[in-house]
């Protein structure tokens, strides 16, 4: 809901960015996951795998935004092109994660804490990268770089099969408005920021 009230001045802003911290864990989820109702996501599915949920819906939401800035342009109108929207990986970093598989696994997420550590790169050096690559780089503009899946330190990848189900996105995309909705009383808070923005630009034409 944040990015969307941004989105008129972000259009307004060239080579604005929106940058989404995925991870690579978005492939650690279960084979029925659809995003189909809200009694699907309030399922409790384990932590490893509602971590890795959120992190596909950011990489399913990165796509569908940037699907929707392209094909909902007028012919001519190249605002689109000025908003720079990618999801990054930050690599596998030391941070506190691994405390939380130890709460959730016990002796089973020790062991496993234990075993990767020696594998995990500082986070303030290594983890922050990818993001900092897709948020401040002239490559994002010089190449192009929109709506893509970006891993350490700035390799554009291909996410799962399920990060690119189109069909998937839409889901999201509407059982993300319909909550919405039904936390604001069946108006989006975005929708009136959208409409007095055309007019203001209507108004200096």
């Amino acid at each position: 809901m944040l990015a969307m009230i941004l989105l008129p001045t972000l259009k307004e802003t060239p080579n604005s960015r929106i940058v989404a911290q995925s991870s690579d864990m978005h492939q650690a989820i279960p084979s029925d996951v659809a995003f189909a109702s809200k009694s699907e996501i309030n399922t409790d599915i384990g932590a490893t795998y509602l971590y890795g949920r959120t992190k596909l819906a950011q990489i399913l939401w990165v796509r569908a935004l940037h699907k929707r800035l392209i094909q909902g342009a007028p012919a001519g109108d190249t605002t689109p092109d000025r908003i720079f929207i990618n999801a990054t990986h930050p690599g596998a970093n030391d941070t506190d994660q691994p405390k939380q598989a130890v709460d959730a696994y016990g002796t089973l997420g020790a062991i496993g804490a234990t075993l990767v550590k020696p594998f995990m790169k500082d986070p303030v050096d290594g983890g922050c990268r990818s993001a900092l690559f897709a948020a401040t780089s002239e490559d994002i503009i010089t190449d192009s770089i929109r709506g893509q899946y970006i891993v350490p330190d700035r390799q554009v990848t291909e996410p799962s099969s399920k990060a690119q189900d189109e069909e998937m996105g839409e889901r999201l995309w509407t059982l993300q408005e319909d909550l919405l909705k039904e936390k604001f009383g069946g108006k989006l808070p975005y929708e009136e920021i959208w409409i007095m923005k055309t007019h203001e630009h209507r108004s200096t034409q």
